[in-house]
């Protein structure tokens, strides 16, 4: 629903360039407008990373894992001597 965020945005732009109010509410409008452009767009992005398939978990098996931990394990050791 990050798509109607965006609208509303885009709402609050139209108006504060087509009606005639003055410098505050225009500023308040446009300040609207910011706010709610960067809730929908970092909504959307949510989403998208939310449907992104896989998950961060299930990209490295144990082995791989096993394998990192004893990568580190060995610089820890080398750096301590």
């Amino acid at each position: 629903m990050a798509w109607l965020i965006l609208l509303a945005a885009l709402a609050c732009f139209a108006m504060a360039v087509l009606l005639p109010v003055g410098t505050l509410v225009v500023l308040l409008l446009l300040m609207a407008a910011l706010a709610l452009l960067l809730l929908g767009t970092t909504r959307w992005l949510r989403d998208r990373a939310d449907s992104g398939g896989r998950s961060a978990a299930r990209m490295l098996d144990e082995a791989e894992v096993q394998r990192v931990r004893d990568a580190l394990d060995a610089r820890r050791q080398a750096s301590e001597q």
